[in-house]
């Protein structure tokens, strides 16, 4: 089903784009708890769209989204049962499935295609890639965290010595610059939204998408086999509900300004600008479908492959297992 502009606008009228956060772990046959690795931004307009706009209430689905703080602690919340998915960093699905904790996990489909991941640096003095970085100061967003993973899987590609670059965590926003101009930190690791705002406002910095460097895909739907298996109508529901309604984005049956609106609800800082939430909205769209409209929410093997070849190399994964086992496409082929 299409949702057109007067369905987006009627149903903010009637109150009914509000957000349902709610504890996790309901209980209801039709509820489906999804926890995200940080507080409410536009990357995560795949969920928060379908939310606001009644997406996943005509596919029968009362979804709870609770944000969380890293892609460790929303992996947690799946591997206890307290939420059926978690939306995290491919590489640290990856880095999961290794472990024993982990075995039982499974990806059920790939929201970015390509990394999100910039790296900063200022102008006078560019890191301009992983060489650059030895005996530099490097801001990630959390320790152990997909931006220090994805630090590690570069320098050791690029062999440089891990040990040789210190780790400070440094916050996703354009005042990490401040620290770049304090000589406190020589770059630091940021998403596409504080890439787009530091390039707008015309701030003296050298930015590089990690994919340039270590082609991976960007975040994934993580879940537990057992819990898949026990919920697999719920699971192909939630992923009918999201393809369609980034179908409606990406095809333009939705309007910039319409989407924008209906996201209001979640008072998501970042949308508040709204010329340059548009920019950030766009630059998000593009990575969803970047090798393909086709290959939209799919886990596309060639990255897979990449992201795990790479980890392998770095000592972070066992050699020998098949990346391919670590997902699954049934429920995007079904959506």
């Amino acid at each position: 089903m299409q949702l057109r502009r007067r369905d987006i606008l009627a149903t903010a009228a009637s109150g009914l784009l509000l957000a349902t956060v709610r504890p996790l772990g309901a209980n209801e046959p039709s509820a489906l708890s999804i926890v995200l690795p940080s507080q409410f931004i536009l990357a995560f307009i795949e969920i928060l769209f379908a939310q606001a706009g009644g997406y996943f209430e005509r596919e029968g689905l009362r979804v709870s989204i609770e944000e969380g703080r890293g892609s460790s602690m929303a992996l947690q919340q799946v591997v206890a049962g307290n939420a059926l998915v978690a939306r995290i960093g491919a590489v640290d699905h990856i880095k999961a499935s290794a472990l024993p904790i982990g075995k039982d996990l499974v990806a059920l489909g790939t929201v970015q295609q390509a990394s999100p991941w910039f790296v900063v640096s200022g102008r006078e003095k560019p890191v301009r890639s992983p060489r650059d970085m030895a005996d530099k100061t490097i801001g990630v967003q959390s320790v152990g965290g997909t931006t220090e993973t994805m630090l590690d899987i570069m320098l050791v590609d690029q062999g440089v010595d891990r040990g040789s670059v210190r780790r400070v965590v440094v916050g996703n926003s354009p005042a990490g610059v401040d620290l770049i101009g304090q000589g406190r930190i020589d770059a630091y690791f940021v998403t596409t939204s504080v890439a787009v705002a530091l390039g707008l406002t015309g701030q003296p910095v050298h930015a590089w998408n990690t994919d340039e460097v270590a082609p991976t895909p960007g975040f994934c739907y993580t879940a537990k086999r057992d819990a898949v298996d026990r919920n697999g109508p719920l699971i192909r529901s939630f992923m009918t509900a999201v393809r369609t309604a980034l179908g409606d984005l990406i095809d333009g049956r939705v309007a910039v300004a319409d989407a924008l609106k209906a996201l209001d609800r979640f008072d998501i800082a970042e949308a508040r600008n709204r010329d340059l939430a548009a920019a950030i909205y766009a630059e998000n769209i593009k990575l969803l479908t970047i090798d393909g409209r086709d290959t939209l929410l799919r886990n596309v093997p060639r990255r897979w492959q990449s992201a795990y070849d790479l980890m392998a190399s770095s000592g972070m994964v066992p050699r020998g297992l098949t990346p391919s086992d670590l997902y699954t496409n049934q429920f995007v082929d079904a959506a």
